[in-house]
């Protein structure tokens, strides 16, 4: 069975072995794996097995879970040396880190301080040609000659990075290139990720192996100095120092020259690395510093275009998916609209997005019986729409001759409550036309009232009889019953017609509706339909709409 090695923020590592069944994860004792984690919920994950692997998923937590940098949503599986963020505790599927990074406290920080440089300082442009036409001192020739070093650096790092790499290849070239060109014992690079942002170890680069399985302390406020003051900090010698011989986190780890620089991308600090010398004799320069200081620079740069593109490659692939899910969507609505002598039926459907919560259908129920049902989940995207195919296919398991209505709607009330979030819903609409006499039975559970407009003009609301779907469980639904005469016809839709709104943020409304259906009640169904549509986007030019829409039409014509 695989592991979970966990890396508290403090104290010490430790491990948890998995076994093939549940687990809960989070700041409370009774879990199965409790994180004495401020910034964790109290049951915050559930690791469980799925098809012979484990997966992982949220608990309803406030900062939610970081699965390799990303916040994940539903249910995902893990694979071999997955990093989980839960709070500021760092966890490990499967896989042993060789080395720990401990953020330490430390007191005083500003005493523990050689150098500090503010990145203004360092990222300037200098004018060399300016200093080259003077009469050079020695400690001029000195510094032009540093600066040529460091240019020359940048550009062979540069070049080495000119070709894009998947973010984790990226960082690991980063650090393999620093430690090219800067001689040192350790190296980390380190990322914000998480909520809150922390920083979290993404790179280790250990030269001296016989600190491979060392623990590397750093320090705290060294590290909120960078992130706070946006400076680069040197310390040398600190065994020798006078102002380093209370401070612990320095003197166990017998750093003899340590340094520390923002990752700076030119509009803010995504990270930071660290690094020291503790058997090399040589300690770092202020040279050094500026240098790790420009490369850190160039990696951030570096580092964000890596994320811009796999952001790009991932909206191009979820823009795919989508598109294929509005695809399937559609087909879920109906391809023609039925045959009747007596009535003339059309519908349709605008989405908010690529999908939505929207659904309508004609169903025949017996070759006398139809089934109109329209429905509007609460919210929109997909899962409202993978709530309303959910709903669609128990529809249809319900469906049958023999169905009775109210114990239909029951039955759907308690899958939909089962199946969803407390804060979702479906409101919905179920009429059952004999298409034959023209009466219908029908119930309402929560939606919009349907008009009924007779031949005469006069309008009926089809009233709700019952809460919306999903609201409470084992709730009961009346069935009311209304008829058509020859003339009449009733309107569908949902709340996205009459909450429509223009750009003076005025809604459409039910009254503007029902004097437009007046006016155009002798047209056919499908016409109806057609300039309803043009009336909604007439009426929100330059406005993008703000929920699905759907609008059917019945008209008795004999």
């Amino acid at each position: 069975m695989p592991r979970l090695f966990i890396y508290p923020k403090k104290g010490e590592a430790f491990w948890h072995n998995l076994k093939p069944e549940r687990i809960s994860i989070g700041r409370s004792e009774d879990n199965e794996l409790p994180l004495p984690d401020p910034f964790s919920s109290g049951h915050h994950a559930l690791i469980y097995p799925s098809d012979g692997k484990f997966v992982i998923r949220d608990n309803g937590s406030k900062n939610g879970i970081f699965l390799n940098g990303k916040k994940i949503q539903g249910e995902v599986e893990l694979k071999k040396g997955d990093e989980i963020l839960i709070g500021s505790t760092r966890i490990i599927f499967d896989k042993e880190l060789s080395s720990n990074v401990e953020m330490t406290e430390v007191v005083s920080p500003a005493r523990n301080i050689n150098t500090i440089l503010h990145l203004r300082e360092i990222l300037k442009k200098e004018d060399i040609e300016t200093t080259l036409q003077e009469i050079a001192s020695p400690s001029d020739l000195m510094k032009i000659k540093s600066d040529y070093k460091s240019l020359a650096v940048l550009n062979e790092v540069s070049k080495a990075l000119v070709l894009h790499q998947p973010l984790n290849e990226l960082l690991e070239r980063v650090m393999e290139l620093i430690s090219e060109y800067m001689p040192m014992d350790r190296g980390i690079l380190m990322i914000k990720e998480g909520n809150p942002p922390q920083l979290i170890p993404k790179v280790i680069r250990i030269n001296n192996k016989s600190l491979a399985q060392k623990k590397i302390q750093v320090s705290q406020s060294i590290v909120n100095l960078v992130l706070d003051k946006h400076s680069s900090v040197l310390t040398t010698d600190a065994l020798a120092d006078p102002r380093f011989m209370m401070k612990d986190s320095v003197i166990k780890s017998n750093i003899h020259s340590a340094m520390c620089v923002p990752l700076w991308n030119n509009k803010e600090i995504i990270g930071v690395i660290y690094s020291d010398r503790i058997s090399l004799v040589d300690q770092f320069s202020q040279d050094d510093l500026r240098l790790l200081t420009l490369l850190s620079n160039l990696a951030a740069v570096k580092i964000e275009n890596a994320r811009l593109v796999e952001k790009a490659i991932e909206q191009e692939k979820m823009e795919k998916e989508l598109a294929l899910a509005a695809r399937i969507q559609k087909d879920f609505l109906p391809k023609e609209k039925p045959v009747c002598e007596k009535f003339d039926i059309a519908g349709t459907n605008i989405p908010c997005h690529q999908v939505g919560g929207d659904y309508y259908d004609f169903l025949s129920i017996d070759p006398c019986r139809l089934g109109v049902i329209v429905a509007d989940v609460s919210g929109k995207g997909i899962s409202a729409s993978l709530l309303m195919a959910s709903l669609r296919a128990a529809l249809y398991s319900e469906l049958h001759p023999k169905v009775k209505l109210s114990e239909m709607a029951t039955k759907l009330n308690n899958f939909v409550h089962r199946s969803s979030a407390v804060n979702m819903f479906i409101t919905f609409f179920f009429c059952e036309l004999d298409m034959n006499t023209g009466q219908f039975r029908y119930i309402n559970a929560g939606h919009n009232p349907p008009l009924l407009i007779r031949k005469n003009g006069k309008v009926e609301r089809l009233e709700s009889c019952g809460f919306c779907l999903g609201m409470f469980p084992a709730v009961s639904y009346e069935v009311k019953e209304a008829g058509f005469n020859p003339g009449d016809c009733v309107v569908f839709y949902t709340d996205g017609i009459t909450e429509n709104r223009n750009k003076n943020n005025e809604e459409y409304g039910e009254e503007r509706l029902i004097n437009f259906l007046k006016k155009n009640i002798k047209q056919s169904a499908s016409m109806i339909v057609e300039k309803v549509c043009q009336e909604m986007a007439a009426f929100s030019t330059g406005v993008p709409p703000l929920d699905d829409m759907t609008f059917i039409i019945v008209k008795r014509v004999s």
